[in-house]
């Protein structure tokens, strides 16, 4: 009879390990799937109850399955199974179970009866038995019933055999969302490239668009020493990436709950790519100012070879006609044509001068001091630190000055100015002032003139600061400070 027994239970084993089996590799919906099986397996094992954890990379768990759960253990959706951590979840966290253990003591069901959740039907332990596929782990499987105190080893043997399989499912199911995502994820990269090719966007707006489309806690950007964050940037869970490419050096952290091989590898490849996008921005700025830069110096070459040349012979024939001339009125209007036309022509030697920029290569100082000495105006140049500047900023102070040096010339009413620059490791500061007449209508005047319109709009361009201040009878100060990079 012993014999007989034992071979209907073998039989009914295989019948349910192969039930199992097709349920496993048949399915599509994981937690359908390990619920079927959960059933399955406590009716061949003759148990109550049991539950299945799926845990997770930073240590959170799910509850996957559950079957026959007393009253406690259900209360509030579950809430015992679903919250909080408990012993065997310990020892699977610290790598201390490796095979099934026979009866564990739950702390669990010791909470819902301290909170007075609900029966527990008399069960206070249960076995506990970690799902694995090969060396990688991914959760528990928990089952128990009242009067249950000892399993025996063939029932150990089963219940980890249906683990096996289950962890190998889950194992399949992961590989499968993996791929899925990392398909879905390079879409939304190139995606994310076109967006970031298309346009002209500074780097707030890129971190921004590069959050929405890949669903991160938060982004850092730091471009050449200039930061840009989006997002909850004080997470511990970060991945650091850095890019260099030409004069652009880029480092890019993303911050996240957790991360896969996956963001490793679209981080890189953005990272990567807005390094490049960065580089070709600049560069083609730097192209356009070259442009820019050939057609204010064929602008001045022609200015020089023709204008200049009109005025100097309108002055030289004018004075020749008033030497020759005995009428005094003649004498008179030919004497004002020369001034007018001498004045004409210092005028348009400023105006080529500021169309020229190749003052700039003997330095700011040296350009600063010969414009204004063109002007008739006295300058003080103080400069203080190491100016580490890129073209365009460089360009933009000397615009700046120019401005600056004219309004001195034109509206104060002295003919003497300061210039004192200042240089640290991150920024550069500019003060041009005067101790001339001032102005008492400082708001108006702001508002109205073109030329501080157009210092303001140069600075801005360049994420700097501009300042204007005039006081009637004090004098003028503007300030400008830059990013020295």
């Amino acid at each position: 009879m012993d014999q007989q027994n034992h071979f209907v239970q073998a039989k009914n084993v295989r019948e349910t390990l192969r039930i199992i089996s097709m349920t496993l590799n048949e399915g599509n919906d994981l937690k359908n799937m390990l619920q079927s099986v959960l059933e399955r397996l406590l009716q061949a094992v003759k148990l109550e109850c049991g539950w299945i954890f799926l845990i997770h990379e930073e240590g959170k768990h799910s509850l996957f399955a559950s079957y026959g759960l007393p009253e406690g253990l259900m209360y509030k959706e579950n809430l015992p199974l679903c919250d909080g951590g408990c012993w065997c979840k310990d020892k699977y966290l610290a790598g201390h179970l490796k095979k099934a253990v026979n009866i564990m003591e739950c702390r669990r069901l010791e909470r819902v009866k301290v909170g007075n959740f609900g029966a527990t039907n008399g069960i206070s332990h249960h076995a506990t038995i970690p799902i694995f596929a090969g060396e990688e782990s991914f959760g528990l499987m928990n089952v128990a019933s009242p009067s249950k105190t000892h399993f025996s080893e063939e029932e150990l043997d089963l219940l980890e055999t249906v683990a096996y399989q289950v962890g190998a499912t889950v194992k399949r199911f992961k590989l499968f969302e993996q791929e899925q995502r990392r398909s879905n994820l390079l879409t939304t990269l190139g995606t994310c490239l076109s967006m970031i090719q298309k346009g002209d966007k500074e780097p707030f707006e890129l971190a921004a668009m590069i959050l929405r489309l890949f669903n991160w806690k938060g982004i850092s950007i730091s471009l050449n020493g200039q930061f840009t964050e989006v997002g909850e940037c004080n997470r511990r869970q970060k991945v650091v990436q850095k890019a260099i490419f030409g004069e652009t050096r880029l480092k890019v952290t993303i911050f996240h709950e957790v991360f896969d091989e996956v963001d490793h590898y679209l981080i890189e490849q953005l990272t990567h790519y807005l390094c490049l996008y960065f580089e070709k921005e600049r560069l083609n700025e730097q192209r356009k100012e070259l442009a820019r830069l050939d057609e204010r110096n064929r602008l001045a070459r022609d200015l020089h070879d023709s204008v200049n040349q009109m005025l100097f012979s309108l002055s030289l024939t004018a004075k020749g006609a008033q030497l020759r001339t005995k009428e005094v009125e003649t004498k008179e209007t030919l004497g004002q044509i020369q001034v007018l036309s001498q004045e004409a022509l210092k005028e348009l030697k400023q105006l080529i001068y500021q169309l020229r920029s190749e003052e700039l290569q003997e330095g700011m100082t040296s350009a600063i001091k010969h414009y204004a000495s063109l002007l008739g105006v006295t300058v003080h140049v103080n400069v203080k630190g190491i100016l580490t500047l890129s073209k365009s900023s460089e360009e933009c102070l000397w615009r700046i000055a120019q401005e600056a040096l004219n309004n001195v010339k034109k509206h104060s009413g002295v003919l003497e100015a300061f210039v004192e620059i200042e240089a640290s490791k991150e920024e550069l500061m500019m003060k041009i002032r005067d101790h001339g007449c001032g102005t008492k209508e400082t708001e108006y005047i702001h508002s109205r003139s073109i030329g501080i319109h157009g210092m303001r709009e140069r600075v801005e361009a360049l994420k700097g600061t501009f300042t204007w201040e005039s006081k009637e009878n004090i004098g003028t100060t503007l300030t400008v400070v830059i990013s020295n990079q």
